[in-house]
């Protein structure tokens, strides 16, 4: 083989190499968008999530607040029963004790 062939060898081999690294490099630049979703997507399902134990926590309170409200009312309606016609001593014991029931519970938890 001549000197030349040999440099004309290396010269092809250098030239494949060259080729090869900016394929990957062209191929990591592709990647590097793909890269860029998967982290937006992430960051924005775990906000999602968040998202979802606020409202559950949200639900949680507003259930807590209703069944306050409902012993509330029915106590109410006993009290104004009572104080119209005297009567109704059981219905105000019974709200009582439901009144009493509630709190404690809040209380406890």
């Amino acid at each position: 083989m001549r000197p030349e062939d040999i440099v004309l060898w290396i010269g092809v081999v250098l030239t494949i190499l060259n080729i090869i690294d900016r394929v990957s490099i062209l191929r990591e630049k592709a990647k590097t968008p793909y890269k860029e979703h998967e982290q937006r997507i992430t960051h924005i399902e775990n906000k999602i999530e968040q998202i979802g134990r606020y409202l559950n926590n949200d639900d949680q309170r507003i259930k807590s607040l209703e069944e306050g409200n409902r012993v509330l009312i029915k106590s109410t309606g006993a009290l104004l029963s009572h104080a119209i016609d005297g009567n109704n001593i059981q219905e105000c014991k019974i709200a009582r004790e439901e009144a009493n029931d509630y709190l404690i519970e809040r209380r406890c938890s």
